[in-house]
């Protein structure tokens, strides 16, 4: 995986993608165990409570699958698989020593790291160039199909290594290829004795084999660990100290006493010296036997472990276990370790100390990726000693070392998104919301650089969601303003004031509608010619044009919130020309056409008359005046039109008032034989017949109020 900064690949992507909800589990688990806000989110975290440890130890364990490849591919893993299980055994032993150290009853670690070496022993094998898997698969398979097993070359040094490891179970199945178990069945079913050489090979095959079954163990230090005491194969397992160093010793001495046996050693050797030697090597490893031990093993990581198992297994990481690594990486000879076994070198002391920080220092320069800086801190600040380091803040950053391997796993994820078609920059805005200092301003940056575009709104969506899901309210506002002027400036006008609306931006829907609000009211000082040549033939073709055009945006209509002058406009022309109004009609579903002033057209019922004429003054009051007075054409005409007794008295003073304002604001109340310049007398005439005719209606209206 190494840093990428590059394209993400396929392995890259699964581990990053995998691995977001547990983390993001993780966070808002701590966060409600310190009943803290947002300002919290990344204050490291000790597993002091039962609860928070488990939750620590579930992340450990999912991350931990996450990272892990199929079992079957762990012996040829390459490039970002072979990565990932490096990782993959870094991510375990931190883990050993920062979170599983703390529920250790006795405080031993021999078999802890001897069950992690077994379950990283591909990737651990190829940190020592010289050495392969404990267990080969292809050396498996010859030995199964050789009629002397034990005169293949690898037989032996592969029985004493798994020896020396632990392995025992596959130890005992090495032992059980032998030929002499198949010669012995022969010899009895055909003589009283059997052959002498082939008893005594027999003998020594069955003393290793008791042996390797009763081999003690102590229980692993944490719950649900793969493998607890099968993780060393078969033996015994123990959970008292005490009991443990009892049973081991006299485990031993039956394991000298075989060794000591010389009649059976001499008598096997005879006929069968290869197996005699192999035999007494394995049983000497189980003995404690220190040339043994280090004549069996391959790499210094091995060698550790072997000597833990069956020289010092109750050492413990805090006194005798630094100087045993020391000791350990110095006799394998440092040039035959590469670059990882070098890391895990110092990771090991650093974990003997609890030194975080020089844990994170050496990952850093490894380098392990950004993925794994990014969530490892929260493994070492389970412990106290890595939560008081970590949580320090960084006087150059401002916050503390888990924020800023966080900011830089985000910004690696950012760098993928330039096509933004993959989901990376959404990973990368869900860890950037857990980064208290700089999180926000970090979110906010990637969240605004979304290239939106007006044919596909898909990415405003997602930009949009993530907005909500974090608390950020105002972005998201921000991104549907962004996408509603894209749709805008392509002419999806629709689509416009949608993205307008749920972002409650009226100053930019003013600015959509103002086109069609200017095409279906004259500009007020045309007024006083409209008025005058207002006929209903006229009337009625505009009414064509409106409705087609507020039929085909009624649903943004609808949805759009008040607030905007010409919205407002476009809603009067609605509801006294155009069929249902845009909102509150008692009947949505009735067909379109049936204005209140059109002629020639189907009557609506009284109830649906008053109720738009009540919606449309409703709407003109929302209208600055110089606006207002662009619908005197339309108003006047419809007025003259309009049965008296529809309209409620409040509404009546209030059309009266303004048209007598609007008469003096457009020079309709100058004196007798008198005529605006731009007007003709007969013009005149005809526009205080039209207002005449209104103020006559509403006249009506307020009698008729009055009489009720």
């Amino acid at each position: 995986m190494a840093n990428f900064r590059g394209r993400l690949s396929p392995g890259q992507r699964r581990v990053a993608y995998d691995s977001l909800g547990k983390y993001s589990e993780l966070q808002q688990q701590q966060q409600q165990q310190r009943g803290g806000g947002s300002g919290d989110a990344h204050r490291p975290w000790a597993a002091g409570s039962p609860e928070g440890w488990a939750h620590l130890a579930d992340y450990w364990r999912t991350l931990g699958a996450v990272l892990a490849s199929e079992p079957g591919r762990a012996c040829d893993a390459s490039g970002d698989e072979a990565v990932a299980l490096q990782e993959r055994a870094l991510w375990d032993l931190l883990a050993l020593f920062f979170l599983q150290a703390q529920q250790a009853q006795q405080g031993l670690v021999a078999h802890d790291l001897a069950r992690w070496l077994r379950t990283n022993a591909a990737v651990v094998a190829a940190g020592c160039r010289a050495a392969g898997h404990p267990l080969p698969p292809a050396l498996v398979g010859e030995l199964r199909e050789a009629a002397l097993p034990e005169a293949h070359p690898g037989y032996w040094p592969c029985l004493q290594r798994l020896v020396c490891l632990g392995w025992v179970a596959e130890a005992i199945d090495l032992l059980g290829l032998h030929s002499a178990w198949l010669r012995w069945e022969g010899d009895i079913s055909n003589t009283a004795d059997g052959d002498p050489g082939t008893a005594a090979q027999v003998a020594a095959l069955e003393a290793a084999t008791l042996l390797l079954r009763r081999m003690p163990a102590m229980e692993t230090s944490i719950a649900g660990t793969a493998g607890s005491a099968t993780a060393v194969g078969e033996g015994r397992e123990f959970t008292s100290l005490s009991e443990f160093i009892a049973y081991r010793r006299t485990w031993q001495g039956e394991a000298l006493a075989v060794l000591r046996d010389a009649a059976l050693w001499q008598q096997c050797s005879r006929v069968a010296p290869e197996t005699g030697e192999g035999l007494r090597a394995a049983l000497s490893i189980l003995a404690g036997d220190e040339s043994a031990i280090s004549a069996a093993v391959k790499g210094w990581v091995e060698l550790l472990v072997a000597q833990l198992l069956h020289m010092y297994p109750s050492v413990k990481p805090q006194a005798e276990l630094k100087q045993l690594v020391q000791r350990c990486y110095s006799a394998a000879g440092e040039g035959r370790a590469d670059d990882f076994s070098q890391l895990l070198a110092v990771l090991l002391e650093a974990c003997c100390d609890s030194d975080a920080q020089t844990v994170v220092r050496a990952c850093s320069g490894f380098p392990c990726s950004d993925w794994f800086m990014a969530h490892a801190p929260l493994l070492l600040a389970a412990h106290p000693m890595g939560a008081s380091v970590l949580g320090r803040e960084l006087a150059h950053l401002g916050g503390d070392q888990v924020e800023f391997y966080t900011l830089d796993y985000a910004a690696a994820l950012m760098a993928q998104a330039a096509s933004w078609q993959a989901a990376s920059w959404q990973v990368a805005a869900a860890y950037l919301a857990w980064c208290p200092v700089h999180g926000r301003a970090a979110l906010e940056s990637l969240l605004g650089a979304l290239p939106l575009t007006a044919s596909d709104p898909r990415l405003a969506a997602k930009g949009i969601a993530v907005c909500r899901r974090h608390g950020l309210d105002r972005l998201a506002e921000d991104i549907q303003a962004r996408q509603g002027v894209l749709s805008w400036h392509s002419g999806l006008l629709g689509a416009a004031l949608d993205w307008l609306s749920h972002a409650s931006d009226s100053r930019r829907i003013n600015a959509v509608l103002a086109p069609l609000a200017a095409a279906v009211s004259p500009v007020p000082a045309a007024l006083p010619r409209a008025i005058a040549t207002a006929v209903p033939e006229q009337q009625e073709g505009e009414a064509r044009d409106v409705e087609r055009v507020l039929s085909a945006l009624r649903p943004a209509l609808q949805s759009t919130p008040s607030g905007s002058a010409n919205l407002a406009l476009l809603r009067v022309h609605r509801l006294l020309l155009g069929g249902p109004s845009s909102e509150g009609s008692t009947d949505p579903d009735q067909p379109s056409g049936g204005g209140i002033g059109g002629a020639g057209r189907e009557c609506n019922p009284d109830a649906v008359v008053s109720q738009r004429l009540e919606q449309a003054v409703e709407e003109l009051r929302r209208l600055p005046a110089a606006l207002r007075d662009t619908c005197l054409p339309l108003v006047c005409t419809t007025l003259a039109a309009h049965p008296p007794g529809q309209l409620a008295e409040q509404d009546v003073l209030q059309l009266l008032a303004w048209l007598q304002g609007a008469e003096e604001r457009l020079g309709l109340a100058a004196a007798k034989g008198s005529a605006p310049a731009s007007s003709s007398t007969q013009q005149v005439r005809h526009l205080q017949q039209t207002v005449g005719l209104a103020r006559l209606a509403l006249a009506r209206s307020l009698a008729a109020s009055h009489m009720a």
